[in-house]
């Protein structure tokens, strides 16, 4: 396992989406960043935790102070998390020394940060994409009044992904979490939105390098 070790990250940088193989968790210590994911866009200031599932697509914006970084070994299927801690000074204690044990002991005690909220349009234009899977997001973003490349842009600009990429991570996500709790790849691409399991096969191969039956595996 990967010991706790701290990471500095200089101000008004950002990083692109991506992608780690083994979860963690990310206490911040100081400064700050927004988390962007598909999950939506997560103000990240001193004692926030944030918990990544194995895979988990994700970008970072360090803000005008840069952020420094306790990142944690903890591999836990519970999801995408970003928490607030009531003792951010304990937990760290507790998390040098076992970083798992504090991370299970913060996902069962501390709040859940809801995410910045967006413009409504683009709020609806989300809640569509999951609800309409077979109309074309040029169709919807017509039918949120605006136009394709805006919406396009600002999708970017406010998840990491744009209109189409953001509606393939979401079933991409939903897909792992199924395999990784024991679904076959058939069950798995159809419960998620796959036209069909080679679907399922390209797109989790590009992503993550590892076919569905190995996802399943590991």
């Amino acid at each position: 396992m990967t010991p706790a070790y701290e990471s500095s990250h200089a101000p008004e940088t950002a990083m692109g989406v991506h992608r780690h193989a083994e979860g963690y968790a990310a206490l911040v210590l100081n400064g700050g960043y927004e988390e962007l994911t598909a999950e939506g866009r997560f103000a990240c200031g001193p004692g926030t935790l944030v918990i990544h599932p194995d895979w988990h697509a994700h970008g970072d914006a360090f803000g005008s102070g840069g952020a420094t970084v306790l990142n944690l070994p903890a591999r836990l299927s519970d999801g995408f998390r970003v928490l607030r801690l009531s003792d951010p000074a304990a937990f760290e204690r507790l998390a040098r020394q076992r970083p798992r044990e504090a991370v299970r002991a913060a996902m069962e005690e501390a709040d859940c940060t809801p995410p910045i909220a967006p413009a409504l349009w683009l709020v609806r234009l989300t809640a569509l994409l999951a609800e309409r899977e077979e109309v074309a997001v040029e169709v919807l973003a017509r039918a949120c009044g605006v136009s394709p490349e805006h919406a396009a842009r600002r999708c970017k600009a406010w998840f990491g992904l744009g209109p189409v990429q953001l509606r393939k991570e979401k079933r991409l996500q939903t897909a792992i979490r199924l395999l990784r709790d024991g679904a076959n790849p058939a069950q798995a691409a159809a419960t998620a939105g796959f036209s069909d399991q080679p679907h399922l096969t390209r797109l989790l191969k590009r992503a993550t390098g590892l076919t569905p039956a190995r996802m399943r595996a590991v």
